[in-house]
C-alpha cells in the first residue's frame, strides 16, 4: 500500500534534487523534552553522506563480484543496477525495530526459500521481522549502505540497542552484518511500544544530516518495523499516545526523507491506523503489508506483474521509483509498464527498446525476450514458479491491435 505527497510524487529542483522546505516547529504537548531511556542517539554527523558515504568526492559504483552476491540474494542483474543507482539518491538509512512483548505472538510467517521454492513457516512476529531485517542487513553490506538500526526497547541481554552496517568505510562490513545478526538472535521480544520516543530521535540525527542531504539531492530513508500501536512507557495506548505518535512523525514534515512502515501484524485496527496516517500528515510513505498480502493487492491492479520476493524485498528496504509506488495502486500506464521493465531487467538492457505507446507490438516483442533470458521466480498468486512478467496477461491489458507476436 503506497501512500505519497498530494500529487503522488515528490517535487523536485530543476537540477533534479528533491524540494523541501525548513521543518517547521510543530507544537506537540512538549514531548520534545522526551527522549529513550534505554538507547542513546547515533552519531551520524560525523559521518558523510556525500556518494553514500565516501569521502573522496567520486562516484561510487558496485564491482562486478557484489552485483553477482546480490544476483546471489534473488535480484536480477537489473534490479541490482538499480539498488545500486537508487543509493546514490538515498545515501542513508535508519531502521526502528519493534521489540515489543507482542512480537512473540505466533501468527507471523518467515519465508524460507529452498530449491527454487519459498516456502512460509509460522513463527511468531518476532521471527518474522528478525529474518526481515538480518537480510536488510545483508542487503546493507553488499551494498556498502549505510544503515543505522535501533531497538524499541533495551533487550536485556547485554546486547546494545543500537547496531550499525557500512557506516565505517575503515570496518569490515562482514564484521557489521555478523554483529548485527547476532544481535538480532540474542534479543527476545519485550516490554511496551514507545514508538514515539524514537521517532523524535531518529528525526533529529536525520536533521542533522538535512543541509547535507538537500545540498545534494539527497534524501534518507527511515523504515519502522512494528506490529502494534504506539504504546507509553506504561503500555497505555489510547487517543493520547496515537496523537502523540503522529505528531512525533509529523516534525519529519520538510526533512528530506522517504518513510517506509513495514506492518508484522493482521491486527485489523492496526492496519487501518497506519494506513490512514497519510490523512494526517504531509509526508511522502509506503505502507507495507507481509509478501502475500502486498501481492495480492498488486494482482488485483496489474495481474501481468509476478511480485516475485526480491521486488518486496526492495520495496522493504526503502528503493524509491514512482512505478514501484503505483503497482498496488492502480493499472500503469504503457510508459510505467517500460519504466517499471527497466528496473528490473536494467536501463543498459533497455537500449533500443521500442516506444510501447507508439509501438506496442515490438515492445512485447523485445521484453518477452528479456524475459526469457531471466530464471523464474516463485509467484505467491499462482504458488508455483514462474517469470516476472506474464507476456500474454501484459498483451491481454494493453495490446490495441490484438495482433501481437510473443516469443515463448
Amino acid at each position: 500500500m503506497d501512500y505519497n505527497t498530494k500529487n503522488n510524487a515528490p517535487p523536485l529542483y530543476a537540477n533534479g534534487g528533491v524540494a523541501v522546505a525548513d521543518p517547521i516547529p510543530v507544537p506537540y504537548d512538549n514531548l520534545s523534552q522526551l527522549r529513550p531511556p534505554v538507547a542513546t542517539a547515533v552519531p551520524v554527523s560525523s559521518f558523510s553522506v556525500k556518494q553514500g558515504g565516501n569521502t573522496n568526492g567520486a562516484r561510487s559504483s558496485l564491482p562486478s563480484f557484489d552485483i553477482e552476491k546480490l544476483k546471489r540474494q534473488g535480484f536480477t542483474e537489473g534490479m541490482a543496477k538499480s539498488l545500486e543507482k537508487n543509493k546514490e539518491s538515498f545515501p542513508v538509512r535508519f531502521w526502528i525495530i519493534d521489540n515489543s512483548g507482542s512480537m512473540s505472538i505466533q501468527d507471523g510467517h518467515r519465508i524460507v526459500e529452498t530449491d527454487n521454492k519459498v516456502q512460509f513457516v509460522n513463527c511468531s512476529r518476532w521471527e518474522e521481522i528478525v529474518e526481515t531485517v538480518s537480510f536488510h542487513a545483508h542487503v546493507s553490506g553488499e551494498l556498502n549502505a549505510p544503515t543505522y538500526f535501533r531497538l524499541l526497547n533495551n533487550p536485556y541481554n547485554g546486547c546494545p540497542s543500537n547496531f550499525e552496517v557500512a557506516t565505517n568505510e575503515h570496518q569490515g562490513r562482514g564484521n557489521d552484518v555478523l554483529n548485527a545478526q547476532s544481535i538480532l538472535s540474542r534479543t527476545q521480544p519485550s516490554g511496551v511500544t514507545p514508538l514515539m520516543e524514537h521517532v523524535i530521535t531518529v528525526q533529529q540525527e536525520i536533521g542533522e544530516l538535512a543541509s547535507v542531504l538537500r545540498n545534494d539531492g539527497q534524501r534518507a530513508v527511515f523504515v519502522i518495523a512494528t506490529d502494534g500501536l504506539p504504546t507509553d512507557r506504561n503500555g497505555n495506548c489510547s487517543s493520547l499516545e496515537k496523537s502523540q505518535f503522529i505528531n512525533a512523525l509529523r516534525t519529519l514534515e520538510g526533512l528530506p526523507i522517504w518513510l517506509v512502515i513495514r506492518l508484522c501484524t493482521d491486527d485489523d485496527d492496526v492496519v487501518d491506523f497506519y494506513n490512514n496516517i497519510d490523512n494526517e500528515l504531509e509526508l511522502s510513505i509506503d505502507v507495507l503489508d507481509d509478501f502475500e498480502a502486498e501481492a495480492k493487492e498488486v494482482h488485483e491492479q496489474n495481474t501481468w506483474i509476478n511480485y516475485a520476493l526480491p521486488i518486496h524485498r526492495m520495496r522493504e528496504l526503502g528503493f524509491y521509483d514512482r512505478t514501484f509506488d503505483l503497482i498496488d495502486e492502480r493499472t500503469l500506464s504503457k510508459r510505467e509498464v517500460r519504466d517499471y521493465c527497466r528496473v528490473l531487467f536494467g536501463e543498459d538492457a533497455f537500449d533500443g527498446c521500442p516506444d510501447p505507446s507508439t509501438n506496442w507490438d515490438g515492445f512485447a516483442t523485445f521484453t518477452s525476450i528479456l524475459v526469457n533470458k531471466e530464471k523464474k521466480y516463485y509467484d505467491p498468486i499462482r504458488k508455483k514458479q514462474r517469470p516476472l512478467i506474464d507476456i500474454v496477461n501484459l498483451n491481454r491489458t494493453y495490446n490495441d491491435s490484438g495482433n501481437c507476436c510473443v516469443l515463448m
